[in-house]
């Protein structure tokens, strides 16, 4: 049952401005451009630096929209959105080398962004009428989509499956906490989401908080389940 906003806090689950939504596929966007630039086994040309930026930049909005079948998606519907993605390659290519992705300014953007991409997909379910479970998996998944894109495209286990930092463990703290008192105050709900992400991040960075391995299940040794 919704509740009154009892507090006059802006919803920018919902009402996203612009600037901060051009600002958050930006930060996404630079990025997975770095990761592109980034040493690896594969050297990958401007194509592929571009592409892991779109991908970062855009695909967690595409695959909300694509997940609520609300099409075409809003990221490709405004001009905007993709310059935001050129612009974050233009720069990574001209002074990527000098970007430090391990300071608190970035990791403050990028934090932002994986609050913002979960809120606003979990806030678009619900007007969708999904019930609080559905918002929240759609919240997740359009705050993970790109990253575990990008990975797969360069061969490698995305992080949020293997002992890392947590990320997804973060954004379903985030956007639980936003479902459950959207119908207080959705404008203190988003806020919340946000910040909960943006302080567990700097948490588990500070403490060097990371998941831990499930163990193997052992296999007997002395045959096989097909022995008879």
């Amino acid at each position: 049952m919704n509740v009154p906003n009892i507090v006059n806090v802006p919803n920018i689950a919902s009402n996203t401005p612009l600037w901060l939504a051009l600002l958050t596929t930006f930060v996404a966007a630079v990025s997975g451009a770095l990761i592109g630039r980034t040493p690896g086994r594969v050297k990958y040309d401007i194509v592929g630096v571009t592409l892991f930026a779109f991908l970062l930049g855009l695909g967690g909005g595409i695959a909300r929209d694509v997940l609520l079948g609300n099409l075409p998606p809003l990221a490709l519907s405004s001009p905007w959105y993709v310059v935001s993605v050129l612009g974050a390659v233009a720069v990574v290519l001209v002074i990527g080398r000098w970007i430090p992705v391990d300071g608190w300014i970035f990791i403050l953007l990028d934090a932002l962004a994986l609050g913002l991409y979960g809120v606003i997909a979990a806030q678009m379910a619900l007007d969708f009428k999904l019930p609080d479970v559905g918002a929240i998996a759609v919240g997740i998944l359009a705050a993970i989509a790109g990253g575990v894109l990008v990975a797969l495209l360069r061969g490698e286990t995305p992080e949020i499956l293997r002992p890392s930092q947590p990320y997804a463990i973060l954004v379903l703290i985030g956007v639980t906490i936003f479902v459950l008192l959207d119908g207080y105050s959705a404008g203190i709900a988003a806020f919340l989401c946000v910040a909960s992400v943006i302080g567990l991040r700097f948490a588990t960075l500070h403490w060097d908080i990371r998941t831990r391995a499930i163990r193997p299940i052992e296999r007997d040794q002395g045959g096989t389940s097909g022995d008879m």
